[in-house]
């Protein structure tokens, strides 16, 4: 699958519509609202990020991690944290590239494969931001390697991934209110979705996602030298899993 990041790419440069909250990005009136001081921002559904999970962003070095669309990265830059946001998709950059014309303020926009070497240096950042985004990569402990060797000692990484469970099922395109249990874990589409699943992913341009346990996860991110400081969970707030279970986990891990 030496190509697979870049067909992923593609199918967020025309991302479906049940995947828009996901890419719609801050209106003027919430920059306002940032530079007046507000800090109201997500890394998975409906929950924002405590307030204290923060350092004080000016001055600092933040990396917006495969955080493209303009919702998280403007929000950073209105609080005068020197902000670099990288991303795979052209559509999710031209869209940080908007805000940032729109409301006059710099930020370092890189195009970047999050699953290869980040192009950035060693104990560069002070902070990094990742939302919902490694289900999209196979492997991810290179991820957390690289988040290490970037982000300065002490340095706070931010972020959130979707619950193995979640691959489990697929909806019941019968019964659109049920969830039919298909899958054994690990879950890679390319492996494990049949050929009419498949079809109806290319058509839905929906994303394919692979599953990651706890240990990766969790036991990664510690493996590569962070702590744990905080967690909690979170769900998308009236979409079909949310009837059975919470579909996220944020962490909040700093650098040791």
């Amino acid at each position: 699958m030496d190509n697979y990041q870049d067909e992923i790419a593609k199918t967020w440069d025309n991302i479906n519509e049940c995947l828009l909250d996901k890419t719609k990005a801050i209106s003027h009136e919430e920059f306002l609202c940032a530079k007046a001081g507000e800090l109201k921002i997500s890394l998975a559904g409906i929950k924002t990020v405590p307030k204290e999970w923060f350092p004080d962003l000016k001055g600092k070095n933040v990396l917006a991690l495969a955080c493209g669309g303009g919702q998280q990265a403007p929000v950073f830059a209105a609080h005068g944290a020197n902000t670099t946001v990288t991303d795979y998709s052209d559509n999710q950059l031209a869209s940080e590239a908007y805000v940032a014309e729109r409301e006059k303020y710099h930020i370092n926009i890189v195009k970047a494969d999050m699953s290869k070497k980040f192009p950035f240096s060693d104990d560069t950042f002070d902070m990094i931001f990742n939302p919902v985004s490694n289900c999209y990569i196979e492997s991810i402990q290179s991820v957390w390697s690289e988040c290490a060797r970037v982000i300065k000692k002490n340095g706070i990484l931010m972020m959130a991934f979707v619950k193995e469970e979640v691959f489990m099922f697929e909806p019941d395109y019968i019964n659109e209110d049920c969830l039919i249990s298909r899958h054994s874990l690990p879950f890679n589409p390319y492996r494990d979705l049949t050929e009419e699943s498949k079809r109806k992913y290319k058509e839905e341009h929906r994303p394919y996602a692979f599953s990651h346990s706890l240990t990766e996860q969790i036991g990664g991110l510690i493996e590569a030298g962070f702590e744990i400081t905080n967690i909690y969970e979170d769900c998308d707030g009236g979409g079909l899993f949310d009837k059975y279970m919470n579909s996220y986990v944020v962490v909040r891990a700093i650098k040791k």
